[in-house]
């Protein structure tokens, strides 16, 4: 670490949701400590864990569910240093969440910058990453500049629903402009192509078939340089675990599911292949 940078360790990521924890549990829809996988949601750059709503009961079905708020954003707001964190510290954050929950061999399912947060920390902290699946990532090499990435992201916006729109907007409002370009440096300068080779986990890609942002030349790229597999969601955006909550938890559970059953094969190598369509949510 730089001598400009704050001397304090890096905090703790805020857990907001625990399904197999008594502060988090919810009726029945959570799995019980121990039993089953443990899934961790890490998002993005600007948001918090709130646009996770849709993915959390779905995942929760499979197992454990578990998501965090970095540092910075959302309920962890008020953990700013002078200057804005780097993804490693990121990482070091969730995992400090993960060991005070006594939590290992997780699968860890990032969206957006939390794709990068995630390949960090099964680089960082091997024993506590089962699996990585990793959502919308970023940043293609041609995308790395704040000129680029801002003009994305508002083509983004036009292809989101109004409910995800209004998580992002309120979450970015929150956010704030100074916190939001102090920590944008980090995002666009981490290699995300060069650092998942040094991760040896089961991994998937997934993006919206809608996505401006993680294109599938890109999301190719990753999942061939992981040596996992890739998947597009059709007819969702750069929020496909929002816009298709069910099919997206249905391939995240696919990294940890018996193999040869049906759901393990949805987990194939890349290219990038369609997944079957949303299933229907009103129940």
């Amino acid at each position: 670490m730089s001598a400009d940078r704050d001397p304090l360790p890096t905090p703790a990521a805020v857990v907001t949701v625990d399904t197999g924890g008594d502060a988090g549990r919810s009726g029945d829809a959570g799995a019980s400590a121990g039993a089953g996988p443990v899934f961790v949601l890490v998002h993005g750059i600007g948001v918090s864990s709130r646009y996770f709503e849709r993915l959390v009961p779905a995942l929760a079905e499979e197992g454990r569910v578990i998501a965090v708020d970095l540092p910075g954003f959302g309920k962890a707001r008020p953990l700013r240093p002078r200057l804005g964190f780097s993804i490693e510290e990121f990482a070091d954050a969730v995992a400090r969440a993960l060991d005070g929950l006594g939590v290992s061999e997780a699968v860890i399912v990032g969206h957006s910058m939390g794709t990068q947060v995630a390949v960090c920390l099964a680089d960082r902290r091997p024993d506590l990453v089962r699996a990585l699946a990793l959502l919308g990532p970023v940043m293609a090499p041609d995308d790395r500049n704040p000129l680029r990435a801002g003009a994305l992201l508002g083509l983004d916006t036009l292809r989101e629903d109004a409910r995800g729109n209004r998580i992002v907007i309120g979450d970015y409002l929150h956010c704030g402009v100074r916190w939001y370009l102090a920590t944008l440096p980090a995002m666009l300068g981490y290699e995300t192509e060069q650092e998942i080779e040094r991760v040896h986990v089961p991994t998937l890609v997934v993006r919206g078939g809608r996505d401006p942002i993680a294109r599938d030349a890109w999301v190719d790229a990753l999942a061939e340089r992981s040596g996992g597999g890739a998947a597009r969601v059709p007819g969702v955006a750069h929020l496909v675990m929002h816009g298709a909550p069910w099919r997206t938890a249905e391939l995240i559970a696919s990294l940890v599911a018996a193999p040869g059953s049906d759901a393990s094969q949805q987990a194939d190598a890349a290219p990038v292949r369609d997944a079957m369509p949303e299933r229907d949510t009103t129940r």
